[in-house]
């Protein structure tokens, strides 16, 4: 007859209480051994390693630029101490989680659109495998995906251009979420006979993208239609700087002036060559004008280069050296097969030390000639010449501007419009910012980051899907510019200064 042993029976004790001593420091580092979690045993020699406790894990937000909009991908660099591993890195913007890496690279893409133009901050938290975690200093950005344009139109900006005083100014705005466009362009000086939205960098020609419509009660505006929008290509190009509008007359059907539509982080410069500013001066009847487009969130650099007067030309370049200097060549000019005196580059990528060249005034383009090798014409380029966007404005300043004749109306002493808004100085934030409309509930009064969606930038406008009359009642009206002073407080966020 076989005796059935259990294990106590053949295990020595000394043995069971090795064994029990054994799990008893397995579960002290987070779990077991080998069929177990194996954080648990890089757990146990992180800590014989460092004296008994494992440092925390690192995190760091790589920097998606200060400026964001659209779907961006987040990075970020995560290491655990030796022994350990990274589990998880969790990416959160104003506390709000959107999304987790478990693996290098550390990286997921947020939809900025789900949150409101303005200031938001980033943070990063890396877990390890023993449990600690770490979370990275805050990282603050700009969403702007409402961008406003406020743009200048000139005859210059047309090459060659035409002979005019015309002018003109354009106030746009565009959903860079779905592309819709809107606002208006004011001409004074030309029968208009079209206005357009067109793409192509500055100093060259492209397409029509856009076809605005004569405004039926105000002289010498044209409205961005209904409905009118930007594919997700053109938004892209709209962001480097390539679209313009272009007003046309009966005199200069080519287009009697023009203005680039430009984003914070483009620059725009026009340039003329002359053999003058060649070192040394080069005398000669050959002329030129270059317009030079600088992305400085992208680092990219785009120029077109015409010419007159050459007819031996071998090479253009943009170079990089001071005024009365010269320098070594930064990018060079491809010429136009079809037309030789077209000489162009875009987007060319730059670095750092280019871009602060740049703002140096240390850029010059030039262009070669079989007759004078070192450059028949050159211009330098002046990084000062396009004046920076004007400061957005307080809405104390507005208080005596947009708003100056509002509270003698609006002064809130009523049970109804026009006396319950109270816009005398001190209460209009109060009256407008996140209050709804009582002519149409379904809009703000003004939404911050949002002026195309402002019903009081609709009644200011006129806009045709206003109801009531436009504001101010009766007239005067407000200028565009004055407008347009409104539409960029309301774009950086109608703050409460």
């Amino acid at each position: 007859m076989k005796t059935s042993l259990r294990i106590e029976q053949v295990m020595p004790t000394a043995l069971l209480l090795a064994a029990g001593t054994l799990a008893t420091i397995l579960a002290a580092c987070g779990g077991g051994y080998g069929g177990g979690s194996g954080g648990s045993a890089s757990a146990m020699g992180c800590s014989a390693q460092y004296g008994g406790s494992c440092p925390a894990p690192s995190v760091a937000l790589v920097a998606p630029g200060t400026t964001v909009n659209r779907t961006i991908a987040l990075a970020a660099t995560a290491s655990a101490a030796s022994g350990l591993t990274v589990m998880r890195v969790e990416f959160f913007v104003d506390g709000t989680s959107v999304g987790t890496a478990s693996a290098a690279p550390y990286t997921v893409n947020w939809e900025t659109t789900t949150v409101s133009d303005g200031q938001h901050q980033i943070t990063v938290t890396v877990t390890d495998s023993s449990g600690k975690s770490t979370t990275s200093p805050p990282f603050t950005v700009t969403v702007a995906n409402n961008p406003a344009f406020s743009v200048t139109l000139s005859p210059s900006q047309i090459v060659p251009a035409p002979t005019s005083s015309a002018s003109g100014s354009a106030s746009l705005t565009v959903k860079l979420a779905n592309g819709a466009a809107s606002g208006s362009v004011t001409v004074t000086g030309v029968t208009a006979t079209a206005v357009t939205i067109n793409q192509a960098f500055a100093g060259d020609s492209g397409s029509s993208l856009i076809t605005l419509t004569a405004s039926g009660t105000t002289a010498g505006q044209w409205n961005v239609p209904a409905g009118a929008t930007l594919s997700a290509a053109q938004i892209t190009a709209l962001l480097q700087g390539e679209l313009y509008v272009l007003v046309k007359s009966a005199a200069n059907p080519g287009g009697e002036i023009r203005g680039q539509i430009t984003p914070a982080n483009v620059t725009v410069v026009f340039a003329t060559l002359a053999g003058s500013q060649e070192v040394p001066p080069v005398t000669t009847a050959a002329a030129g004008v270059a317009a030079v487009t600088v992305d400085s969130s992208a680092a990219t650099v785009t120029v077109q280069l015409h010419d007159s007067g050459i007819t031996d030309a071998t090479a253009a370049a943009l170079d990089t050296a001071a005024s009365g200097a010269t320098g070594p060549q930064l990018v060079a000019l491809t010429q136009d097969a079809a037309d030789p005196t077209h000489w162009s580059v875009e987007l060319a990528k730059i670095g750092a030390t280019d871009l602060g060249n740049f703002k140096a005034n240390m850029w010059y383009v030039n262009v070669l000639t079989s007759t004078d090798p070192a450059g028949q014409i050159r211009a330098q380029i002046d990084a000062s010449a396009t004046p920076p966007p004007p400061p957005v404005p307080t809405l104390t300043q507005l208080t005596t501007t947009v708003f100056a004749v509002c509270g003698a109306c609006h002064t809130g002493g009523g049970a109804s419009l026009p006396a319950s808004m109270n816009l005398t100085a001190g209460h209009i934030y109060a009256s407008i910012v996140n209050v709804h409309s009582v002519e149409q509930p379904a809009l703000l009064r003004v939404k911050p980051g949002d002026p195309t969606d402002s019903y009081v930038v609709q009644k200011l406008e006129g806009a045709a899907t206003i109801s009531g009359a436009r504001m101010p009642f009766g007239g005067p009206y407000l200028s565009q510019a004055q407008i347009n002073q409104l539409a960029a407080w309301i774009s950086a966020g109608a703050p409460n200064n």
